[in-house]
């Protein structure tokens, strides 16, 4: 890496600098950015009227862009500054930036960056055990050949895991290719192995799961936080509608965290439940409405189905799962464990505090209710149909949805940008080799498990693109040496075409797999891939125009404004090479603005992110819907989009009580219209439950996981950039000093996390492990209480090298296969110190404001 020459300094952007606007490429919340272009050697001047910024300086703080926020890349022999700004006049951030969105600039490809050398920039195939560059066609010619003969009996043999983070572009020309050019099953998503629901109990009870505005979270009067940390993971929306609101805050989680403080602190409530128990708590915080009479009856009677048949018609899994209204009560009113006194046993929580819960939600002294419900991971990745259906089930009882200051919603990780470019639904009716037999059906086809398919054999081409399986999925430790047995046969010895296909196709014959990693960076899977393409980074403003949307729905055009690594391509770009080499004809976009407008025009109406308006108002003004999109700058509009008196105008919430502001047959997305209570039965997941809780005599801890705030996902920029990564140099293992003190670690020593039988619902268990250096507070310093129980350990969950998930269950849900990445359990020895002991500060995380 060459020496940044501008590292304490930043150079004023002259009047005439490039603008452009885009959005933050890191978390949910989707800060607005404006990035300034112009070459080295210019420069404004202080007054506003001589530069870029509008403003004159000498200028206090947030006026100022920091050197983080400035970088110098080069083009075509001609370098120029970059300067990312926090948009001022934004709705979003209004000028606001978390720790990782003043970094972005440091991530631009430029070799001024510490991540310059990592990038990958040309394609390769793995020849005589090494990957070898090679040009794109006979790349591109060996994927589709690959994939062919794969494919060649029937289209299962092809699999692809592919992000929902990225954009729609990416994303709709990849799914095309998977769903209607190949026509394959065998889709996971990023995060998860199945093409299923993120939030399965929410999304078929009718409910969509960003459904709110940011600005309910400041008019709430009560906000339920479960599962999630908006000031850990959502900074910039904590700080801007949670903190700028007077909402009394119920934190759920089992970690004592800052925002579980800043609750208590300001007059809220925490509930610091038992590891996996949350269906239990959920139900007598319904239960214990029900028998106040609290709930919201008339909502009820109004909004809410109770005809089994037509709950029956919706689908299977309303058939097996939905519930009428007084179906839904008798099941809280019948079973016991849901009283407060005894649900209080199961999960840790006192009952006093359950009813205060159920009051607070549920404002029995109110004429409307004024609770929002949000929830993440902590929920999402444990008992995916419980846990979210039991959620749904309480903004449904209080009718807490669709005005002000309620509704239900994820909090997020990254931005959104799955658009399905192909017959999702009916490829898996038809192929899948996965079902699904209930209490109330029989053998119906479900998305397919696609790692287990990688596992057993039946997919012979895996295609992975944007994300790191073998450090991101459960039980990665067997993965990866089951995809290292896979991948371990005939090699191909030159870069001819025919001998690499000879050698692909001998090792798919004897039971091998081929594998296939589209990325930016390298990172576990590439170790593993036969053939290797280089992506553009458009997060990064590399190469063309795309567009995605955060967590209030909010869709925005996200300018291109630098080249990037010249031999990478963009994903949709390589998505429509492989297609046209396997027939197809309707894949021949110019650019990422002719894909673009063509799926506003053709597909715009992907449910419920509607934006045919766009086209519409392309068609009225002479222009194209990116160009309409470009016009709307940096607040974009919030989907579903619509087009009135001649302007686009969007919806600030989904569900309101008239329908009219969202495209369709009624208020809430079934057919009827009307909304569905779901099942949320504890005896459905209690016996895997009682499996996967620690032997305590064995040393066991449960080990849960999630994101620390200065990191971000998998690290696949920070690792690479100093100024973030020095404050975590190793994954670190949260431990109550007891539980420290019972295994002889302190704090700043190196220990191992040892799961000797890691539970598989196909009884197949293996043993895992990962290291990471203890993280341990003294009692006395811990002035706002220990962040973690005794008997639970946290870590960051895709630290690279010490993986946490090699400790993670195979468990998954048999309706919704999505996996239980929260709940594992694991023995911690100490290793020895690391060289974090004097290196790492130790201090509590979790001190907020009194």
């Amino acid at each position: 890496m060459a020496d940044n020459p501008n590292t304490n300094e930043v150079p004023i952007p002259p009047a005439d600098a490039e603008r452009s606007s885009r959005s933050c490429r890191y978390c949910i919340v989707g800060c607005s950015y404006e990035v300034f272009k112009w070459p080295v050697g210019e420069e404004g001047g202080p007054d506003a009227a001589d530069n870029a910024l509008d403003v004159d300086y000498p200028a206090g703080y947030g006026d100022w862009p920091s050197p983080n926020m400035h970088q110098i890349i080069e083009e075509n022999g001609q370098e120029y500054h970059v300067i990312f700004r926090p948009n001022p006049d934004a709705e979003v951030n209004n000028g606001s930036h978390s720790v990782r969105g003043g970094t972005q600039a440091q991530s631009l490809y430029s070799k001024h960056n510490e991540d310059y050398d990592d990038r990958l920039k040309q394609p390769q195939i793995r020849i005589g055990g090494s990957l070898t560059p090679v040009d794109w066609d006979t790349a591109l010619e060996v994927v589709a050949r690959v994939t062919e003969y794969a494919t060649r009996d029937e289209p299962n043999g092809y699999g692809m895991k592919m992000y929902a983070y990225q954009f729609v572009e990416n994303t709709f020309a990849g799914s095309k290719l998977i769903f209607d050019v190949i026509g394959s099953p065998n889709f996971g998503f990023h995060n998860r192995p199945a093409y299923t629901p993120e939030s399965p109990g929410v999304e078929h009870s009718g409910l969509y799961d960003w459904s709110t505005s940011y600005e309910d979270a400041a008019k709430a009067e009560t906000m339920v936080i479960a599962g999630g940390d908006p000031y850990e993971n959502q900074d910039v929306y904590f700080h801007e509608y949670v903190d700028a609101g007077s909402a009394d805050i119920i934190q759920i989680n089992p970690r004592r965290t800052f925002t579980a403080n800043y609750a208590e602190n300001n007059d809220g409530l925490f509930l610091q439940i038992n590891e996996a128990t949350d269906p239990v708590l959920l139900n007598a915080i319904a239960r214990h409405i029900v028998d106040q009479g609290w709930h919201d009856q008339a909502f009820v009677d109004e909004w809410v189905m109770d005809d089994r048949d037509a709950i029956d018609e919706e689908g299977w899994y309303q058939e097996e799962f939905g519930m009428t209204p007084d179906e839904y009560i008798d099941l809280l009113q019948s079973d016991d464990r849901y009283a407060p006194e005894n649900a209080a046993e199961i999960t840790g929580i006192d009952a006093t505090d359950i009813r205060d819960a159920a009051e607070r939600i549920a404002q029995p002294d109110s004429d409307q209710t004024q609770t929002l419900f949000t929830y993440e991971k902590g929920l999402i990745w444990g008992w995916s149909h419980e846990n979210t259906a039991a959620m749904a089930n309480l903004a449904l009882l209080t009718g807490s949805v669709g005005h002000e200051g309620t509704g239900i919603t994820r909090l997020g990780g990254h931005q959104e940008g799955w658009w399905e470019g192909g017959p999702g639904g009916e490829v898996i009716a038809e192929h899948s080799t996965q079902s699904f037999t209930g209490e109330h059906v029989e053998d119906v086809p479900i998305p397919p498990n696609t790692i287990e398919r990688v596992r057993n054999g039946e997919i012979d081409h895996w295609h992975v693109i944007g994300n790191d399986p073998l450090r991101h999925e459960h039980d990665t430790q067997s993965l990866r040496n089951r995809v290292r047995e896979r991948t371990s046969g005939s090699q191909p010895q030159t870069a001819d075409v025919g001998d690499i296909m000879a050698a692909f196709r001998e090792r798919i014959d004897d039971g091998g797999m081929v594998v296939t990693h589209q990325e930016i960076y390298p990172n576990s899977t590439t170790e593993y891939a036969d053939i290797v393409l280089p992506a553009k980074a458009v997060e990064a403003g590399e190469d063309s125009n795309h567009h995605r949307w955060n967590g209030e729905r909010r869709f925005r055009h996200y300018a291109s404004f630098m080249q990037g690594p010249p031999n990478a391509r963009p994903d949709w770009e390589i998505f429509a090479d492989i297609g046209r080499r396997l027939g197809a004809n309707d894949m021949d976009w110019e650019s990422s603005d002719d894909l673009f407008d063509h799926l506003a025009a053709e597909h715009g109406d992907s449910y419920p992110y509607h934006i045919e308006a766009l086209d519409e108002k392309a068609q009225q003004d002479g222009t194209t819907p990116t160009e309409v999109m470009r016009d709307l700058d940096a607040d974009g509009v919030r989907l579903p989009a619509r087009l009135e008196d001649g302007e686009i105008e969007g919806t600030p919430r989904l569900h309101t009580p008239d329908g009219e502001e969202m495209p369709g047959d009624g208020r809430f997305f079934t057919d009827s219209g009307k909304a569905i209570f779901m099942r949320v039965d504890w005896d459905r997941v209690a016996d895997v439950y009682e499996q996967l809780t620690p032997d305590c005599e064995a040393g066991e801890l449960w080990v849960t996981n999630g994101r620390l705030n200065r990191l971000w996902q998998n690290m696949y920029t920070h690792q690479r950039l100093e100024y973030i990564s020095k404050r975590y140099e190793q994954n670190v293992l949260q431990l109550h000093p007891n539980d420290a003190a019972e295994r002889d670690i302190e704090a700043g020593d190196l220990v191992e996390v040892i799961n000797d039988d890691v539970y598989n619902q196909y009884s197949e268990n293996e043993q895992g492990s990962f290291t990471a250096v203890a993280y341990v507070v003294d009692d006395e310093d811990a002035v706002q209480g220990q962040t973690v129980p005794e008997g639970l350990a946290f870590t960051y969950w895709l630290y690279p090298g010490q993986v946490a998930n090699d400790i993670v269950p195979g468990y998954l849900d048999p309706a919704n296969p999505n996996p239980g990445y929260k709940y594992a359990t694991g023995r911690v020895r100490r290793l020895g110190e690391s060289d974090q002991k004097d290196r790492m500060s130790f201090h509590p995380e979790n001190v907020a404001p009194e």
